[in-house]
C-alpha cells in the first residue's frame, strides 16, 4: 500500500509540490482519442517518460490515420506534473496524501453507512467501458441505490437513449443523395467526421445543406446552402406537421415498422402549423414548405445532428421525422448522430443511467433486473427513479461519488453546482487533476489514463475499440481496479484483469432478441437545458483554455 507520509499534493489554495512519476518509457503506443465521439486511434510517442508527439494510427474509424487538432494538439495535459497519483483526504480544509488502504477503508465505510435514497454516483463520458460498468455496479449492488447517472446528461431527459440504434456508418455517406447538417458543427467539433462529409461533397458531388441557429456556422463556408432559424425544435416539428397534414408520410414504413402512429399524429396536429413556423424563425412559411418537400423527395437523405447543440426533445423529433419519411435505417439515409465525448455511448451501453441496465436494457423491466440480481448474487436491486436535477437542487443527496467529471469547473452556473457539494456530508471525486469539483471533495482519488490499464471505448456509431495497457502506470491502482477493490469488500466478486470486466458485461446481455416495432416519441415543448460545457470534462475544458477559439 502507498506510504501515508507522502508529501502534500495540493490544497484549495496552494500549488502542487510533487512531481509526476515517469510512467512511460521511450517509444510509442496506440490509444483512442479522449475528446470527441468519433473514436480516432492515436499513436502516442514518448521519450524519457514525456509525451512528445501524437500522430494518427490506422484505426477502425480513421483507417487512413487521419486525426484532427484535438488528438494532434491536445496531449499537453498528459505531461502535467500536477496530476494526482495518490489519494488525498481533506483534513482541516487541506488535502493531504494518505495511503491506499486508508482511502479504501474510508470509501467502504461511507458506502456501508449511506442511505441509498441520499446517495448518488456519477460517471464521466471519458471513462473506459469497464470503469463505467463497475461504477454502476458499485452503486446498485453495494450502495443499493439507483441514483446512478452522469452530469453529462443531467437534466436533459431520456430521449438521447437508443438514438444510435440505426446510426448511419461514415462509409455509407457516399450512398447519400443529400446531407443535412442540422445543429452539427462538424468542422469545429468533429473535424474527422467533417472530413468524411466534405470529401463526399467534393468527390461524389453530394450537396450539403446547413441548418443553424448560429449567426456564423463553422460549416457555412463549404455548404451548398445555409438556412438560418431560431429554434431547431420548432423547425423540425413544423416539418412533421406539414407532412402529416398533407398525408405525405411513408405509409408502408409506418405500417410495417412503427407503433403508436395515431397517437403521435394526434399530438403533432394539436399544435398550430403557423405558430410552429413562427417559433422556428425560418422567416417564411414558403421556405419551410419548400425545404420539407425537397427533403421528403430525396431518396437517400441523411440528417447529421449533434447532442451538444440540440435538446433531447429536438433529437426525438428528428428521429420521428426520419421514421415518417421512411428514411430511418435505409442505405445511405436516415440519421447520423454525433455524441459529445469519446465514450458518451458507453454510458448508455454500460447502464450508467437510472433507466438503463448493462447492455442498455430497460432497468425497469423486473425480469431483466432479476437476472442481474442472480448474476451478481447481491439481493434485491432498486428500481426507483434515480438521481434527478431536482434532487440535487433541493439538497437531497448527502453523499456524492463522482468519477471523471468536473461539474463545478464546467458548469454554466458554477455557484449553484458548488452548493450541491457544499451541502453534502461527504463527497469523493476521482480525476486526473485537482479540479474545481475536487477542491470541494472530502476525498480525491487518482484516475488512470486509458493506456495505463487498457480497456474499451464505444464510439457514436457503436464501434467498440480496445486500447492496450502500455508502460508503467503512475497510479498504483487504476480506475477500474479501485472500484473492483471496493466491490470485493462487499462480497461482489474480484476481477483480476480488465478484460474480465467485459466478459461479465457480455454475460448480462439479454439471451433473446427483441424485434419490437419503433415507437414515435411524443413531445410537447422544447427542453434545451444545458447545464455544463465541455462534456463536463476537465480534458475538454483545458483544451478550450489552451485553444480558446475551438469551442466558441
Amino acid at each position: 500500500m502507498q506510504n501515508p507520509d507522502t508529501p502534500l499534493y495540493n490544497t484549495p489554495d496552494t500549488e502542487v509540490t510533487s512531481s509526476k512519476p515517469d510512467s512511460l518509457t521511450t517509444g510509442s503506443f496506440t490509444s483512442i482519442c479522449n475528446y470527441c465521439s468519433v473514436g480516432c486511434a492515436l499513436q502516442i510517442h514518448s521519450q524519457n517518460g514525456i509525451i512528445v508527439e501524437v500522430t494518427g494510427a490506422e484505426g477502425l474509424v480513421n483507417s487512413d490515420g487521419n486525426i484532427c487538432r484535438y488528438g494532434r494538439l491536445g496531449y499537453h495535459y498528459l505531461n502535467d506534473k500536477s496530476r494526482v497519483t495518490n489519494p488525498l483526504l481533506k483534513i482541516n480544509g487541506i488535502h493531504e496524501a494518505i495511503g491506499w488502504e486508508e482511502a479504501f477503508n474510508i470509501l467502504e465505510k461511507e458506502i456501508k453507512t449511506s442511505n441509498p435514497e441520499q446517495t448518488a454516483f456519477f460517471a464521466g463520458a471519458r471513462l473506459i467501458n469497464e470503469e463505467q460498468y463497475l461504477i454502476q455496479k458499485l452503486a446498485r449492488a453495494a450502495a443499493k441505490t439507483n441514483n446512478i447517472g452522469s452530469f453529462h446528461y443531467l437534466g436533459r431527459g431520456e430521449n438521447f437513449t437508443y438514438l444510435s440504434k440505426a446510426n448511419l456508418p461514415f462509409p455509407e455517406l457516399n450512398e447519400s443523395s443529400r446531407i443535412y447538417l442540422l445543429g452539427a458543427e462538424v468542422s469545429r467539433d468533429y473535424p474527422v467526421a467533417g472530413f468524411e462529409i466534405w470529401n463526399n461533397q467534393k468527390d461524389n458531388s453530394i450537396p450539403i445543406e446547413v441548418i443553424t441557429t448560429q449567426s456564423k456556422s463553422s460549416s457555412e463556408p463549404k455548404a451548398d446552402k445555409v438556412i438560418r432559424i431560431k429554434s431547431y425544435y420548432h423547425f423540425v416539428k413544423a416539418i412533421i406537421h406539414f407532412l402529416l397534414t398533407n398525408n405525405m408520410e411513408n405509409e408502408m414504413f409506418i405500417r410495417d415498422l412503427t407503433d403508436n402512429f395515431n397517437e403521435f399524429k394526434e399530438n403533432v396536429l394539436s399544435d398550430s402549423f403557423d405558430d410552429l413556423v413562427k417559433a422556428s424563425g425560418i422567416g417564411s412559411k414558403e421556405t419551410l414548405i419548400q425545404f420539407t418537400t425537397d427533403y421528403n423527395n430525396e431518396h437517400a437523405a441523411v440528417i447529421v445532428f449533434s447532442e451538444k447543440e440540440l435538446s433531447d426533445h429536438t433529437c426525438a423529433e428528428i428521429f420521428n421525422l426520419a421514421c415518417i419519411t421512411g428514411k430511418h435505417g435505409k442505405m445511405g439515409s436516415g440519421l447520423l448522430l454525433l455524441k459529445e465525448k469519446n465514450n458518451t455511448h458507453g454510458l448508455h451501453d454500460m447502464g450508467v443511467m437510472p433507466n438503463l441496465g448493462p447492455g442498455a436494457c430497460d432497468w425497469r423491466n423486473p425480469m431483466l433486473r432479476q437476472a442481474i440480481e442472480h448474476n451478481w448474487n447481491c439481493g434485491a436491486l432498486s428500481a426507483e427513479i434515480g438521481n434527478t436535477l431536482r434532487d440535487l437542487q433541493e439538497g437531497k443527496f448527502k453523499k456524492l461519488f463522482v468519477f471523471g467529471e468536473d461539474p463545478v469547473g464546467c458548469a454554466i452556473n458554477p455557484t449553484e453546482v458548488a452548493k450541491w457539494f457544499k451541502n453534502a456530508e461527504f463527497s469523493m471525486v476521482q480525476d486526473y487533476f485537482i479540479t474545481e469539483t475536487a477542491r470541494l471533495a472530502d476525498l480525491i482519488m487518482p484516475a488512470s489514463m486509458p493506456w495505463e490499464t487498457g480497456g474499451t471505448f464505444t464510439n457514436t456509431q457503436k464501434v467498440i475499440q480496445k486500447t492496450n495497457k502500455s508502460g508503467i502506470s503512475a497510479v498504483q491502482f487504476g480506475g477500474w481496479e479501485q472500484t473492483n477493490e471496493l466491490l470485493s469488500r462487499f462480497g461482489l466478486g474480484s476481477i483480476e484483469t480488465v478484460d474480465e470486466v467485459i466478459f461479465e458485461v457480455a454475460s448480462l446481455l439479454p439471451k433473446y432478441c427483441s424485434s419490437g416495432k419503433l415507437k414515435f416519441r411524443i413531445t410537447q415543448s422544447d427542453n434545451f437545458n444545458p447545464l455544463f460545457n465541455y462534456g463536463c470534462d476537465i480534458v475538454n475544458k483545458r483544451f478550450n483554455d489552451e485553444f480558446p477559439n475551438t469551442f466558441e
